[in-house]
């Protein structure tokens, strides 16, 4: 089996998206774009019918996607996706890491931790669990970091704040979910 982690560099949030929603079960890419728009997940990530389907065709040719011609009744005839075992391998993987930068907090792991309330909720707590610490570690680097010059000082600070309102989201965040438990 290749390394999973190998396309995953070249991998754009959009298409992460593609191999999770395939993660939920096979489905043609109409039902794809729905549950896209209808989760509001093309809020943070592009997901329009011409740019899915240029996701589908990359991700095909990464070897993570396969699909087969279904039909039913007198309709045309339909692409079903499914992930091949690369694709859900990585598709594992993608959902189950927390993010380290903090602007990717409000794109990524949103949308991991939507997709994996679906798929696994306990694995879901476990990834607000890893992203809550993996924010702590990025605020302590930014803390331990000397500022350069006056620029320096004022990215730090930009950072450390960001860091610290992510942090304080994350933590009510699981307090209010584990409230709903």
């Amino acid at each position: 089996m290749p390394d999973i982690l190998a396309p995953v560099e070249s991998l754009l949030p959009g298409e992460y998206l593609a191999l999770a929603l395939l993660r939920l079960r096979p489905m043609h890419g109409y039902e794809m774009l729905h549950i896209a728009q209808d989760e509001g997940f093309t809020e943070v990530v592009p997901f329009d019918r011409g740019v899915l389907y240029a996701y589908l065709r990359k991700l095909e040719r990464l070897g993570l996607v396969r699909w087969q011609e279904v039909r039913a009744g007198a309709r045309p005839p339909r692409k079903e996706y499914h992930l091949t075992a690369e694709g859900e391998a990585l598709a594992e993987h993608w959902l189950r890491t927390p993010v380290e930068r903090m602007r990717d907090v409000r794109q990524e792991f949103l949308l991991k931790l939507r997709l994996l309330d679906e798929i696994d909720p306990a694995e879901a707590e476990a990834l607000l669990d890893a992203q809550i610490a993996a924010c702590r570690r990025y605020l302590a680097a930014v803390e331990r970091r000397a500022p350069a010059g006056r620029f320096g000082s004022l990215l730090r600070e930009s950072r450390r704040s960001a860091a610290l309102a992510t942090l304080d989201w994350l933590e009510r965040l699981r307090s209010a979910r584990k409230g709903e438990a």
